[in-house]
């Protein structure tokens, strides 16, 4: 194993797990109580292009009813968990990642028992050195928190995410960001927001960070 600290912080939904359908779900059921109309199939490929901001803005939810009803979201969703799965490759990418050495962890909107849970369901949770749940806008706050408790330099943190929101918390503490292409929002999208690298693969993350770390640069501590 190499002798490596480096921190790996991911995104769960549409990062790590496929969670769509579910969360589309939840959110239709969720519609007539908060005033929202249902999304259709093809109405969630049009939202692959939008921002959470602008999709937001087009449901057009009074703003004070958006904490209560992302509150009701995850509330509902263990009771869609058995129906969720992570994508092919995450697997064996976390592993990989492990066995390297990496410091691994989950930042992410969803609740913190919902993520462990499925963590638990895959035999993985073991693989996470913190798994912490933040507001919608609030991902950036979070990793920088973890940064200073984990006294990273940032050159040595690396945010992986699906949406055009991950790559702007990414960018508000100033560390680099790793766009996946399989998630929500769609590769076009995500490179419109210029990510440091966008992958279309999990494993494509293996050879990611060999660019980003490449042996000659040696590893600084991150304790």
């Amino acid at each position: 194993m190499r002798n490596n600290s480096k921190l790996i912080v991911f995104d769960f939904d549409g990062t790590l797990a496929d969670t769509l359908g579910a969360l589309l779900r939840i959110s239709n059921r969720l519609a007539p109580e908060f005033g929202y109309a249902q999304i259709s199939d093809e109405q969630s490929i049009d939202l692959k292009y939008l921002s959470s901001w602008e999709i937001i803005k087009l449901s057009k939810v009074a703003l004070w009813k958006l904490p209560f009803l992302l509150k009701r979201v995850k509330e509902e969703f263990p009771g869609e968990v058995r129906n969720v799965k992570l994508f092919p490759g995450i697997i064996e990418l976390l592993n990989t990642l492990k066995l390297q050495g990496y410091r691994l962890g989950i930042v992410s909107s969803n609740a913190e028992a919902n993520i462990r849970s499925l963590l638990k369901q895959n035999q993985i949770e073991h693989l996470f050195d913190f798994v912490n749940s933040a507001s919608i806008f609030g991902k950036g706050r979070a990793i920088g928190k973890l940064i200073r408790q984990y006294h990273c330099p940032k050159s040595d943190v690396i945010y992986i995410g699906d949406e055009i929101r991950d790559i702007q918390a990414a960018r508000s503490i100033e560390i680099r960001v790793v766009a996946v292409g399989w998630g929500f929002n769609a590769p076009t999208a995500l490179m419109d927001r210029q990510p440091d690298l966008l992958i279309t693969k999990p494993l494509a993350l293996i050879n990611a960070l060999a660019r980003f770390y490449p042996p000659q640069a040696g590893h600084l501590a991150c304790l």
